[in-house]
């Protein structure tokens, strides 16, 4: 996946979102866990507080005694973090748990109701503790009830809960993520359809991808393509008709030409001026022919029946008459031109291996590593691979050659590029030249229609 891939930026964003939420989230509940914990706690001290105040009394110095306090094990152990305190005029009462520790001085507590707070405790840096003022005898001194508790507890606590609810929550992270991955996958299925058929657009100028079968947020893409497609063929069709118009304009001058080098009498003069006339005339004809067959150039067309009328034609030229034809075709087999370009593009690759063939020219088709090729071979002198090279190379055209069979490879190149194939030039294993025309496996015979 490349890294400038949309699909790969909305699986890095989903996952990136996915774990700022949960990372939020993390951190807000184990919050609320310790604010929980802290009011479970609070009402837990209260209790205590209420059990101490039913056994709370006073001596005849009115000093606090506590006959029978909350039991808790904690309360009779040294420094446990759990201790309660009972403090009058007269005296202070407390657990066996505070034993030689300093009780923080609490203001003065409501006599209404607990009150609770976070302080520093006897032997710990924070405790949780609650508090109320009483009045044992309605004639006595008011007294001040504490009861509290290490903070450590809930820290402890928090920090279990803390990293149980992380371990889910990376689970959950993985399944969210995964479940982005597939949604952002499903929802980029129109985008790729689109990519499908749009290679249509390549093999036939005249076809546009249905509107409506696509989801809303994709049929304005949809119909700018559309759009811009109605552009490409009408320049099209204005520069064949420009091209067509030019090549007509020409013929005639040329045709004059021609008839007036006649007159010349330097021989020399005469031979380069023919020449040069030829050259122009094969350029003329070449840009007719593109204009007239680029016209019938898309389609899909079964190959076999096309090759065998043309043999049956080719067999009965001067040139034909003496060669032996073989075809290794499956009935099935097309290539995604119209039936006029394949007779075109066929006629022209069987005249030119029959004018350079000693006995046999054989016609194949492979389908291989998602590619079909439809291949015309000779037994001929072939082509150097010098040539072979030069002849491929970027700006170089094929109607270099002089003569007809320069001009029937360059009208075959011109209409293969159109369909969205390739031409290649090979030896053949019959000793010749083998013209390998190859096209894409999704544009042939199996390829669906767009839109379908």
């Amino acid at each position: 996946m490349k890294r400038n891939s949309l699909k790969l930026r909305l699986f890095a964003l989903a996952a990136l979102w996915n774990a700022l939420a949960l990372g939020l989230s993390w951190v807000a509940l184990s919050l609320l866990f310790e604010r929980h914990t802290e009011r479970q706690v609070t009402g837990e001290l209260v209790r205590y507080g209420e059990a101490l105040v039913a056994g709370l009394s006073l001596n005849e110095q009115t000093a606090p005694v506590v006959t029978q306090g909350p039991y808790d094990p904690r309360f009779t152990r040294p420094a446990s973090g759990l201790y309660w305190h009972v403090e009058g005029p007269a005296g202070t009462a407390k657990s066996r748990s505070l034993w030689d520790g300093s009780w923080p001085v609490w203001p003065k507590a409501s006599p209404k109701n607990w009150e609770s707070a976070t302080t520093s405790g006897p032997f710990e840096p924070s405790m949780i503790r609650v508090a109320r003022t009483i009045r044992p005898d309605a004639t006595g001194p008011e007294l001040v009830v504490e009861v509290g508790l290490d903070h450590q507890a809930i820290t402890i606590a928090r920090r279990d809960f803390a990293r149980e609810l992380g371990l889910f929550l990376l689970v959950l992270w993985s399944i969210l993520t995964l479940a982005s991955v597939v949604q952002v996958t499903q929802g980029l299925i129109p985008l790729a359809l689109v990519r499908v058929r749009l290679a249509g657009l390549k093999s036939d100028s005249e076809a546009r991808l249905e509107v409506k079968d696509h989801p809303d947020e994709v049929q304005p893409l949809i119909e700018a393509i559309n759009d811009l497609a109605d552009a490409r063929s009408g320049d099209m069709t204005r520069a064949r008709e420009r091209a067509r118009d030019l090549a007509h304009a020409l013929k005639t001058p040329l045709t004059a030409l021609k008839m007036q080098v006649t007159e010349v009498t330097d021989p020399a003069a005469k031979s380069g001026l023919q020449e040069s006339l030829t050259v122009l005339n094969i350029a003329v004809q070449a840009e007719l022919a593109r204009a007239q067959t680029r016209e019938q150039g898309t389609g899909n067309c079964p190959v076999l029946p096309v090759v065998t009328r043309l043999i049956s034609v080719v067999g009965r030229t001067p040139a034909g008459l003496d060669l032996r034809f073989l075809t290794e075709i499956p009935d099935d087999f097309s290539i995604p031109l119209g039936e006029d370009a394949a007779f075109e593009v066929v006629g022209a690759l069987l005249d030119n291996a029959s004018r350079h063939a000693k006995s046999t020219i054989r016609v194949r088709a492979e389908v291989a590593g998602g590619h079909q090729a439809l291949m015309v071979e000779d037994d001929g002198p072939g082509l150097s691979e010098d040539y072979r090279q030069h002849a491929q190379q970027r700006g170089v055209r094929l109607d270099q050659a002089s003569g007809t069979q320069g001009l029937g490879l360059a009208i075959t190149a011109d209409l293969i590029a159109a369909s969205g194939g390739a031409v290649a030039l090979q030896t053949s294993d019959l000793g010749g030249l083998a013209v390998k025309l190859v096209w894409e496996q999704s544009r042939g015979s199996h390829s669906d229609p767009i839109g379908a």
